[in-house]
């Protein structure tokens, strides 16, 4: 009779070890997609910081461009060698941070670079014939498209797209 209790015994120890087994897989399972999904969160929120001081960035560089395009003007106005400096300094900087202004004049007008403010009759249609106001690229993204002036048709009205 002690050998029959004996494998009465072991059998519901065997399901239990077996129970807790299945248990402690599922736990694991739990904590490894908790993990991963901690993971992904931190991700994301890394990339939404990313975006975010990019943003922020090209919001204060706008700012400094205005500021810049004020000191052209006036090293035009004015011919200073200190104020020649202060804007070849600034210009370094501004292309150390990665801005650099986009071709316009005699260029194709480009949808993705330009800004169309008004038309005149030139010579090639849709070649830009002046520049209103200088646009910049912030590392190959456009900060600041250029307002341009694009030439409609030649002086008889006529296009060369005909």
């Amino acid at each position: 009779m002690s050998e029959n209790r004996k494998k009465t015994s072991k059998k519901p120890l065997r399901e239990k070890v077996a129970e807790l087994e299945r248990e402690l897989s599922e736990k694991q399972e739990k904590v490894l997609r908790l993990l991963a999904d901690f993971d992904n969160y931190r991700k994301r929120m890394e990339k939404e910081m990313d975006e975010r001081v990019r943003r922020e960035k090209e919001q204060m560089l706008l700012r400094f461009l205005e500021v810049y395009e004020t000191l052209q003007m006036a090293c035009q106005e004015i011919e200073h060698e200190g104020l020649q400096m202060t804007l070849n300094q600034f210009k370094k900087v501004l292309a150390d941070e990665g801005i650099e202004e986009i071709e316009a004049v005699g260029k194709p007008f480009d949808y993705s670079l330009h800004h169309a403010v008004a038309t005149k009759k030139g010579e090639k249609d849709g070649t830009i014939i002046e520049e209103v106001k200088k646009g910049y690229v912030l590392n190959g993204r456009v900060l600041r498209p250029s307002y341009v002036i694009v030439a409609k048709g030649d002086e008889n009205g006529k296009s060369d797209r005909n």
